[in-house]
């Protein structure tokens, strides 16, 4: 008996909606005891105070590192990228391994403080379990990019409660076409895992936003002249960043599992000092814990 193909095509978008609902619970909780691993003894009496700052994100890319380097090199990079490559130049098709590697990986860097979001993470576990569900099944390309496109759909509305978001951001960034053919599986990934999510960690916004009411027509002025300078910084992060990433490519003499042990250290350098500045500006009161970056707890 074969089924109709609208069936499978719905049965297996439910099915990759399930899986990344269920994935973004659990890379939440991940990154949350990772956090704890790194950053919970400082109430042991370890003589570390700031220094925690640089040790944790050090030792976090000295684990992560070898980690990728050894069973998934694919998974070393911010995650959309590496999607949208596998979606354009393979048929859609990521290896299953890279799924457990990114969760790991991200859930050590960003919990031991590593300067990382959570998007490009679930965006790639996301796409890699739809990828996989449709490489088991033996599926064309045109559907593994489908399911792909449901795994980062359902990855998004899971983890920031917005399936909307998911599904725009899967059709125009992933599949780079807003196509009616690819609409309804990939709402239908992203509403299943929304409802997951939402299920076990409750129907509350990912980001908190106060209430705002324009009094007068010259607020106009300013929200225009904050969005010019928001994208002067966007632009100039995005070229840091890059040039960054160029540079410790380049950087051939040291080895490459250890890279990320440097970035690290690196990073938690930024940390100390943006932590230290902020107590001497009176920006945290003593025995508060001062905003930081990531999501370690900082000392």
């Amino acid at each position: 008996y074969q089924p109709p193909e609208t069936v499978v095509l719905m049965g297996t978008a439910l099915l990759v909606g399930l899986g990344t609902g269920g994935g973004a619970i659990l890379f939440g909780w991940m990154i949350d005891t990772m956090s704890h691993l790194f950053f919970g003894w400082q109430g042991m009496g370890l003589p570390l105070g700031g220094a925690i700052l640089v040790v944790a994100p050090a030792l976090g890319g000295l684990l992560v590192g070898p980690l990728v380097y050894r069973f998934a090199r694919e998974a070393k990079g911010h995650g959309v990228p590496e999607v949208m490559e596998a979606v354009a130049l393979r048929g859609g098709r990521i290896r299953p391994i890279v799924a457990l590697v990114k969760a790991v990986a991200s859930a050590i860097t960003i919990g031991s403080g590593g300067s990382a979001g959570r998007e490009g993470p679930i965006v790639q576990i996301g796409s890699a379990l739809g990828s996989t569900v449709g490489q088991v099944l033996r599926m064309s390309d045109e559907r593994i990019r489908n399911l792909v496109a449901c795994g980062a759909a359902g990855g998004i509305a899971a983890t920031f409660n917005a399936p909307i978001a998911g599904v725009m951001f899967a059709l125009e960034v992933i599949l780079g076409e807003f196509s009616a053919r690819y609409f309804a599986t990939v709402v239908i990934s992203a509403v299943t895992a929304s409802v997951i999510s939402r299920m076990a960690l409750g129907n509350v916004p990912a980001f908190a936003v106060p209430s705002y009411e324009l009094v007068s027509p010259v607020g106009l002025f300013f929200h225009t002249i904050l969005g010019l300078v928001g994208a002067v910084v966007a632009v100039g992060f995005t070229r840091v960043l890059y040039l960054t990433e160029d540079l410790f490519d380049a950087w051939k003499r040291f080895p490459e599992p250890l890279k990320a042990m440097v970035g690290g250290a690196l990073l938690g350098l930024v940390g100390l000092a943006y932590s230290l500045a902020a107590r001497a500006g009176g920006w945290g009161a003593p025995g508060e814990p001062v905003p930081f970056y990531g999501g370690g707890y900082p000392a």
